[in-house]
């Protein structure tokens, strides 16, 4: 790592340029390695797999409508055989959905921003991404939510609008098949004085009975 030095004295665009330039001992000494064009394009490759899916998935959801418009936030929905990676791996369908090419993440959205999963990839024919209060989809979620065109097709999406009413948890699926999407958290007000949304929608007692322990539990 190269040393930088600045002193009490330097003005803040002294002190910009020192620390925002880099020299060759900050990333290895290029004289001193041996590699080739293609060993690199290799590491990037695999760092954009192994950690730039994870980091977009993880905040993607709580950028505010990042489309460039500021009318919604856009998940790209594919879908794909089943891996290890897959929380329902053995579960459900043998298909799962990826969502901005990562493998059926749970996401984090926010109150206020609105969601869209887009569907056009073909692979999306016969599998509409829907909301449900439950991985089993007891019940489907559909307030604030709207669908458009056909799954596969171009044009076709799922959009949410997340309010402080939208559930704390939701679960994005399949409509047609088990299990090939996973939880969404929201941070919202979705009990009303010591009661949670039970899988029906309906508001359960926190005191009273096993889900809403179960389910405080989920929320950590």
């Amino acid at each position: 790592m190269a040393v930088r030095s600045v002193a009490t004295t330097d003005t803040l665009d002294t002190f910009r340029t020192t620390f925002n330039s880099l020299a060759s001992t900050d990333i290895g000494d290029p004289a001193s390695l041996s590699t080739s064009a293609s060993s690199i394009v290799g590491a990037i490759n695999e760092v954009n797999t192994s950690i730039g899916g994870d980091l977009a998935v993880n905040t993607f959801g709580h950028l505010h409508n990042a489309d460039g418009s500021n009318a919604y936030t856009q998940f790209t929905v594919t879908v794909a055989t089943k891996t290890s990676a897959h929380i329902y791996h053995g579960s459900g369908s043998s298909n799962g959905y990826l969502l901005n090419e990562k493998v059926s993440p749970f996401i984090d959205l926010k109150v206020g921003n609105t969601y869209r999963f887009t569907q056009e990839d073909s692979s999306n024919s016969g599998h509409p991404l829907l909301f449900y209060y439950d991985v089993d989809k007891t019940t489907l979620y559909s307030t604030g939510v709207t669908t458009n065109g056909t799954p596969g097709s171009s044009g076709a999406y799922t959009e949410i609008v997340v309010s402080e009413t939208t559930p704390n948890i939701l679960y994005y699926q399949c409509s047609s098949h088990e299990k090939m999407g996973s939880r969404i958290d929201i941070d919202s007000s979705t009990f009303v004085g010591a009661s949670f949304v039970s899988t029906t929608g309906a508001a359960t007692s926190f005191a009273s009975t096993n889900f809403a322990i179960a389910q405080a539990v989920a929320l950590g």
